[in-house]
């Protein structure tokens, strides 16, 4: 896709130099993030003891996994660039497909950190009625996900 654009840049605008340096630009700032991320979702692996994942949010942990993955998800107030990586850790160390399917979705319908914007673009009142209707379908996904896990596996 990039050559593409490039080729399309270079015989319309005559600018495909331009916006491969500001990509190059963007690239750089990004890669701090990605890295910084990386390093921390490792950290996050080795600290995480065997058996907090095995009694907290295996597929043996059953109902408090989902539960804890969505209220987790919905706590963690960082970017796709370091949430991803943590939830990979958190993968690696045994969690359960249904705690990280409410993680993800709990992250992605209650994430905290959008809380500012939200309020402040759409209301107080609606930031409240979204995390109360929300919730419910948070744990709702990680409870799918839990009896696939246990049906298909």
């Amino acid at each position: 896709m990039a050559i593409v654009l490039f080729v399309i840049n270079s015989k319309k605008t005559k600018k495909q130099f331009e916006g491969l340096k500001l990509g190059l630009t963007q690239f750089i700032k990004t890669a701090m993030v990605i890295v910084g991320a990386f390093i921390l979702a490792g950290f996050i692996e080795v600290l995480i003891p065997g058996e907090f994942v095995q009694g907290w949010l295996s597929r043996e942990a059953g109902l408090k996994g989902v539960v804890l993955g969505t209220f987790g998800g919905m706590l963690l107030a960082v970017g796709p660039y370091a949430f991803f990586p943590i939830v990979s850790s958190i993968t690696a160390s045994g969690a359960g497909l249904g705690t990280i399917i409410s993680m993800i979705t709990g992250w992605t319908l209650l994430g905290l950190g959008k809380m500012p914007y939200e309020t402040a673009f759409v209301g107080v009142e609606f930031f409240y009625k979204k995390l109360l209707y929300s919730i419910p379908f948070s744990l709702l996904a990680g409870l799918i996900a839990f009896v696939l896990e246990i049906v298909v596996y």
